[in-house]
């Protein structure tokens, strides 16, 4: 049940994870013909500097989030996989 319960989380993280991609190219899409407000009495940013900006902005945040999630994830993997390790070699020597 365990394993259910973390290969859920992996789909559902992967999930977002598309969603959330899928959102920053809408959005720099938009921002190309719109612009960005910043907001806090900053200028608004139009034109093509405002889909890179918030596309490349929007890819860093996706990377460092994504990567944090699953790297989580994979310390559980190899914690679980070293226990198993370990657990087996206590079985051989007795």
């Amino acid at each position: 049940m365990r394993d259910f319960f973390i290969e859920a989380l992996e789909l559902i993280i992967g999930f977002f994870l598309i969603a959330a991609s899928v959102f920053v190219a809408v959005v720099a899409i938009g921002a190309l013909f719109g612009g960005v407000t910043l907001g806090g009495g900053l200028p608004t940013i139009e034109g093509p500097w405002a889909a890179v900006i918030f596309a490349v902005s929007g890819t860093v945040v996706l990377l460092a989030v994504g990567g944090a999630l699953y790297l989580g994830l994979g310390i559980y993997a190899n914690t679980r996989r070293t226990a198993d390790a370990l657990e087996l070699l206590i079985t051989l020597r007795r």
